[in-house]
């Protein structure tokens, strides 16, 4: 039986600030995964570390690395529940590999190596911070201005929710009725790849559309 240390406590709360450190950031952006995930997940890679490491020190043929390898093949799959695809977008994935490296420098607290650790930690840190705006990734969006006819019984509002549906963003410029229905100019914005001639014929399956015309 492992004999208690006060050290492991130290170990528990190196960990704890080092996912309160890198969570916080997390949380300033409004990310699902934020400081309470982090400092647990920190934790609990520093617990069973700890636990490795000193539960069966005794065992005739103690493996300590073997529990670690098993803390980072878990902490994968949590990390792939925080990434999501939206629009064609991809999300969460600073977030899960930001999750992914909190459980190693958890690992690396339960291991008693403090400072590799806090050097970790404010390496993180900056990276999360400093790095966000300087390397962050915005798709190029691509433009095309349509004209889209309608008959009495549609409305904007339809091409409005059909266009969301479908992925796009537009920005309404000219709207007019007359007998026959409406006419509608807009300008489609977005960020996937656009092709015209397939674009139009999707949209001209939305009800009451007479016809689209890409200019």
């Amino acid at each position: 039986m492992a004999v208690f240390r006060i050290e492991w406590l130290l170990r528990i709360l190196c960990s704890v600030a080092a996912g309160f450190a890198i969570g916080h950031e997390r949380h300033r952006q409004s990310k699902s995964a934020g400081i309470r995930t982090h400092a647990i997940v920190s934790m609990a890679s520093c617990l069973v570390m700890l636990v490795s490491e000193y539960a069966f020190a005794d065992a005739v043929k103690n493996d300590p690395a073997r529990i670690a390898a098993a803390v980072i093949s878990g902490v994968g799959f949590l990390g792939a529940g925080i990434i999501f695809t939206q629009n064609g977008s991809t999300h969460g994935l600073t977030t899960a590999a930001g999750v992914w490296a909190t459980s190693a420098i958890g690992m690396t607290f339960g291991g008693g190596m403090y400072e590799l650790g806090a050097f970790c930690t404010v390496l993180m840190y900056m990276i999360e911070t400093l790095f966000q705006k300087a390397f962050s990734y915005t798709p190029p969006y691509t433009s095309m201005p349509i004209i889209v006819k309608m008959n009495k019984n549609g409305s904007p509002k339809q091409i409005n929710e059909a266009l969301l549906r479908m992925g796009y963003n537009h920005s309404e410029n000219k709207i007019t009725q007359s007998e026959e229905g409406w006419n509608i100019e807009t300008t489609v914005r977005t960020n996937k790849d656009l092709i015209p001639s397939a674009f139009v014929e999707e949209l001209k399956k939305e009800e009451n559309v007479i016809d689209v015309v890409s200019r």
